[in-house]
């Protein structure tokens, strides 16, 4: 018997019946629910059934949403992909060369590519060059490259003078007339158009304004008679000429037929500063124009006291003058051969330069130019 809640309580009792089979289908339950309605007091009874599995289900996991992987391509495919692009390009390449439009465009194309291989070569060999000249710092294991030859000039069989001694060691044996004194007479006329001549051409292959060149030439084949042991040729003095001020040409100067800069080239106050020696006025300003410092003047960069022990006219104007390139490229001639210097000697080249500038990369750039204008002037 079933005994009904009292009215206050609201409570629910089930009664199960369970009613078993023999067979193998899963068992059903009858669940009885009884409750009390407050209105009526009557208890309703609701049978539910439901059925039992007899298996287990199994337990699964939260379903994870799934990620799509990238695809990452492999080594072999990206070979086989690269090479079937290769393979591809060259038969459309092929069959372009094999058209009209392709035999006339391809030689070119060719041309073009080795013309700027060449070029760029061409522009980054010298830059790596130079690098490892600056970083090993110079080498004093050689001498400048010579040039050719200059001629003997007219009337001289290597001796000085017709009794084989020189009067005067400091003035060339040519009495009127020394490098670019075109169209004089006599010995110094003929001179001068052998120089000329000789000069002409290499003028051209070097860059050098030809009445420089001659100046230079002359001074070697001065040096030569009066100081034969030294080994002085055109190119070293080129190469001083060179770096001093652009043979006459540096600050928008210009050199004239006469040897002489327009306007006259003057170089730093040496007061101390910039870097520089300090050198105390020697020459009252009468050529550097500066009463309390010296200043290197002309072409070949002398100092006004150094000037005065190795002045010397050697174009035969009558006075020397460290403006005219004739007159200094003599001077420095004699200057580097002082001291029993033989320049034909790697030490005797180099103690001669540094004696002119003692500065390591002033000697290298000296040495740099002086070789280059040997090697041009022979091809």
């Amino acid at each position: 018997m079933i005994r009904p809640s009292t009215p206050d309580q609201r409570t629910s009792t089930q009664v199960s019946l369970v009613k078993r089979r023999s067979t193998t289908v899963a068992p059903v339950t009858l669940v009885k629910r009884v409750s009390l309605v407050r209105r009526t007091g009557r208890p309703r009874v609701s049978l539910t059934k439901t059925r039992v599995s007899l298996t287990k289900a199994p337990v699964r996991p939260p379903a994870v949403p799934r990620q799509r992987r990238r695809a990452v391509p492999t080594p072999t495919r990206v070979f086989a992909a690269a090479s079937t692009g290769a393979v591809r390009g060259a038969r459309a390449t092929r069959e372009w060369a094999g058209r009209p439009s392709g035999r006339m465009v391809l030689p070119g194309v060719l041309m073009a590519l080795l013309v700027a291989v060449a070029i760029l070569g061409g522009a980054l060999l010298p830059h790596a060059t130079g690098a490892e000249q600056a970083a090993g710092g110079p080498d004093q294991s050689d001498v400048p490259s010579a040039g050719p030859d200059v001629p003997l000039l007219p009337g001289e069989n290597g001796e000085n003078g017709q009794n084989g001694e020189n009067k005067d060691p400091g003035q060339p044996l040519l009495p009127s007339n020394g490098p670019g004194a075109s169209g004089a007479a006599g010995a110094g006329g003929q001179a001068a158009n052998t120089l000329a001549a000789w000069a002409a051409p290499m003028a051209v292959r070097t860059d050098i304004p030809l009445v420089a060149l001659e100046a230079y030439a002359f001074a070697e084949l001065k040096v030569a008679q009066t100081n034969p042991g030294c080994g002085l040729r055109w190119t070293t003095l080129a190469g001083i000429g060179r770096v001093e001020s652009n043979h006459g040409r540096s600050n928008g100067a210009t050199l004239s037929v006469d040897g002489r800069s327009s306007p006259p080239i003057y170089g730093p106050v040496l007061d101390g500063t910039g870097g520089t020696k300090p050198v105390r006025d020697t020459d009252q300003g009468r050529l550097d124009g500066d009463s309390t410092w010296d200043r290197a003047v002309g072409p070949m960069q002398f100092i006004p006291s150094t000037w005065a022990t190795y002045a010397v006219d050697a174009d035969g104007s009558g006075s020397p003058d460290p403006h005219d390139i004739d007159d200094a490229a003599l001077a420095a001639g004699n200057y580097l051969c002082a001291n029993g210097h033989n320049l034909a000697t790697p030490d005797g080249w180099w103690d001669a330069i540094r004696k002119y500038n003692d500065v390591g990369i002033y000697a290298q750039n000296v040495f740099n130019a002086a070789n280059d204008y040997g090697l041009r002037s022979r091809t």
